[in-house]
């Protein structure tokens, strides 16, 4: 039953603590000299400098030993989920981070976050426009039949009706309607495996390498995916649409002949929580894409968490509560920070987690230094 319910290369880019190039969490010092038997040997030198306009972060210590130096940078203490699989995305700050298991497995109706994507891209519509229309036909209802007698999720539709883009993104994004989808898909004139090839398109192009759709609703096991591809895919959709921004925040919507529906997203409209989509099929499990709005010392910043394959009593309430608990986790790796323009919102967690770039200025002066190397019996 389906409810209503890239690859990014996880890396790191670490200020410079301090004049130099010191690597987070890397022992740096001088190597032992190299005594080569029997000669002697005189060598030229360059000495580089470099400046960097970074600052100490909280929470890092520096140690001093007869092997150099030994940065290191706490690391946090995510909540990752006891079961499924998980990666959390908090764009304003380059970071993103994902649990150590990221099999690829079905997505249930996360699949209509691409379907609105696809749909979007053909049909732009602005936040209030209502965009095209389309006149339910006889084709038309005898799909909602069939998903009706497969028990798939879907709204109330009747021969004759008109129903235009905004409706239909309403309906499939905040009740997962999969008759909305289905019809969101006619309305861009594409045919349904056209529109699916655009969604595998599309995912290749944003870097989603273990993402592959095969309908638009979810409803199929070979809509499969990773907690790490769905992350980038809810953060894209959202910062990229603002129609959609507008429309997942919403606890319920009415629809013509269905009348106001609700929203099977866990906690939004709650706690800061701003959507984004949820899902759920037996095989899939409990699925959630969740964007969250908090903020550290007046600075405003999005959470975006994917939580997947929640196989319990309540799957759809346990991967609700996982991705709530994973948002609210990551907030103890950030903290304001003094710099040189003032304070400012930093991450302090792990270093892998990080991806961030800095500006280094870098000053290069030529010594020539002689060096005697004593020779070895």
């Amino acid at each position: 039953m389906n409810h209503a319910l890239a690859s990014k290369l996880w890396r790191v880019v670490i200020p410079v603590l301090g004049v130099g190039a010191v690597a987070v969490g890397l022992i740096v010092g001088g190597s032992p000299a190299t005594a080569t038997a029997g000669t002697t040997s005189t060598s030229v030198s360059t000495t580089t400098t470099s400046t960097s306009s970074t600052t100490t972060l909280p929470g890092v210590t520096t140690t001093t030993g007869v092997l150099g130096t030994t940065t290191t940078i706490p690391r946090p203490s995510l909540a990752w989920p006891s079961q499924g699989s998980a990666a959390i995305i908090v764009p304003q700050l380059s970071v993103a981070a994902a649990s150590p298991n990221q099999p690829r497995q079905p997505i249930a109706s996360l699949t209509k976050l691409m379907t609105a994507w696809v749909a979007l891209h053909r049909l732009p519509l602005a936040v209030g426009e209502t965009g095209p229309c389309e006149i339910v036909n006889a084709s038309d209802m005898a799909l909602y039949n069939y998903d009706n007698a497969t028990d798939q999720s879907g709204v109330k539709i009747v021969m004759g009706e008109t129903l235009c883009e905004r409706t239909l993104l309403r309906g499939m994004l905040v009740h997962s309607a999969g008759d909305y989808a289905q019809l969101l898909a006619a309305l861009t004139g594409m045919q349904q495996a056209t529109f699916v090839a655009a969604m595998n398109q599309t995912a290749r192009s944003l870097g989603l390498r273990e993402t592959h759709y095969v309908d638009v609703t979810g409803i199929s096991t070979g809509d499969t995916s990773t907690a790490q591809n769905q992350v980038v895919m809810a953060e894209d959709l959202m910062t990229k649409e603002p129609v959609v921004q507008s429309i997942v925040i919403l606890t319920h919507v009415a629809l013509p002949f269905a009348g106001v529906v609700d929203s099977f997203t866990p906690f939004t409209g709650q706690g800061n929580v701003i959507g984004v989509k949820s899902g759920y099929t037996s095989e899939a499990g409990g699925c959630d894409a969740m964007a969250m709005v908090d903020e550290i010392g007046g600075t405003a910043y999005t959470t975006y968490a994917v939580v997947l394959g929640e196989h319990t009593y309540n799957p759809l309430g346990t991967a609700g509560d996982d991705a709530l608990a994973l948002s609210h986790s990551i907030r103890a790796s950030m903290a304001r920070v003094a710099t040189p323009t003032g304070l400012e919102v930093r991450w302090i967690g792990a270093p892998g987690d990080v991806t961030t770039t800095t500006t280094t200025t870098t000053t290069t002066s030529t010594t020539t230094t002689t060096t005697t190397t004593t020779t070895l019996p």
